[in-house]
C-alpha cells in the first residue's frame, strides 16, 4: 500500500481550491459586464430622479478601446450628460437614460453612431425604480 504525503495532499487541495473555475469572474457573464460599469452613486441619483440606468455589452471582432472612444464621443437623445461609464475589459458601457425613453432605442442610436457593423451591442440589464431587471 502506498503511503500518501500530507504535504502533497495539501498542495493538491490548495491548487484545486485556488484554480479558476467557470463560476468565478471571467468577464464573459452578464454580471461581470454589469459590474464593470456599475457606479453606485450614478444608480442612486438616477433612481431618485426616476431615470433608468442601462447596461450594454459590446461584442464582436472589434478593438475594445477604439469602440470605447467612439461610444464616449457619441451623443444620444435622452442620455443624461456625464452618466456614461465604460469598460474595455470586459467591453461594456452603461448610461443613465431619462425615464420616458426606451432603452432599446438608445442602444440602437449608439449602434448607428458607432458605425462599425462588427460591433454588436447587446442590452444586458436596466435599473428602473431601484430594481435591476432584464430587458
Amino acid at each position: 500500500m502506498m503511503r500518501r504525503d500530507p504535504i502533497s495532499l495539501l498542495a493538491v487541495a490548495l491548487t484545486l481550491t485556488l484554480s479558476p473555475t467557470a463560476g468565478w469572474a471571467c468577464g464573459v457573464c452578464i454580471e461581470d459586464k454589469v459590474a464593470a460599469t456599475y457606479d453606485h452613486a450614478v444608480v442612486k441619483r438616477a433612481t431618485a430622479n426616476h431615470q433608468q440606468v442601462v447596461f450594454v455589452a459590446v461584442e464582436g471582432p472589434v478593438v475594445a478601446n477604439a469602440i470605447r472612444a467612439r461610444i464616449v464621443r457619441t451623443k444620444v437623445s435622452g442620455v443624461v450628460p456625464g452618466s456614461l461609464r465604460t469598460s474595455s475589459e470586459p467591453p461594456a458601457f452603461s448610461f443613465v437614460l431619462n425615464g420616458n425613453e426606451q432603452p432599446a432605442r438608445a442602444v440602437a442610436d449608439f449602434r448607428k453612431a458607432i458605425g462599425d457593423s462588427r460591433a454588436q451591442l447587446s442590452l444586458l440589464r436596466i435599473v428602473r425604480d431601484g430594481k435591476l431587471i432584464e430587458p
